[in-house]
């Protein structure tokens, strides 16, 4: 008896899955380990994330909401880190990032029961219709989203988080493991949890 084998099927990449919704300039580098999820695509396709020229991504991008935007300006480097967007989160120009970061513009969830009380629930259901989309038909009417803006020069440390809200100014730096949950003005170092002024860098 022959057996025939079959080849697997080819996977494409999420770059691939989701060019429709990414502007990439010629000459960024993504790295194979660097991916993208749109949890719930603009219809009509729009842009999602743009990433401008001679930056180097190994990131992960996670979209969440239609509106969702995600910008990383010229000459950065984001390291193996997680962004995390359900509204806005730019990233300005020569900017560069350690990993282990996680970038989140939204709490996900209501700080109030009353108001979360069915999530779970929700995504159970989702996960049984599509386990790649346990998000597709939440309840973003109370929980709390608001951009994220890192400005031009600034460096974020390995394992730091920042979350809702926060603009962090230029030629700033973010201590590793630190927590930034107010904005940062320029040439300033933060550090710790909740991240607080250490220096001025001018």
């Amino acid at each position: 008896m022959i057996r025939l084998f079959r080849p697997a099927p080819v996977q494409r990449s999420s770059w691939e899955v989701y060019k429709d919704y990414v502007k990439i300039h010629p000459t960024a580098i993504i790295d194979p380990s660097a991916s993208i999820k749109i949890f719930n695509p603009p219809v009509p396709p729009q842009i999602c994330l743009e990433i401008r020229e001679g930056s180097h991504i190994f990131s992960h991008f996670a979209l969440l909401r239609p509106q969702a935007k995600i910008t990383i300006g010229k000459r950065c480097q984001t390291g193996a880190s997680h962004f995390m967007c359900a509204d806005k989160i730019s990233v300005g120009d020569d900017v560069l990032m350690a990993w282990g970061i996680i970038v989140m513009d939204t709490d996900s969830h209501s700080a109030e029961w009353e108001y979360r009380k069915n999530d779970v629930t929700q995504a159970y259901k989702d996960y049984q219709e599509d386990s790649s989309n346990l998000i597709k038909n939440k309840d973003w009417s109370h929980v709390a989203i608001s951009p994220i803006s890192i400005a031009d020069r600034c460096w974020i440390g390995f394992n730091a988080t920042i979350l809702k809200g926060v603009t962090i100014g230029s030629n700033s730096d973010v201590a590793a493991c630190s927590v930034v949950v107010k904005n940062v003005s320029e040439y300033t170092a933060v550090a710790g949890n909740p991240a607080s002024q250490i220096k001025k860098l001018q």
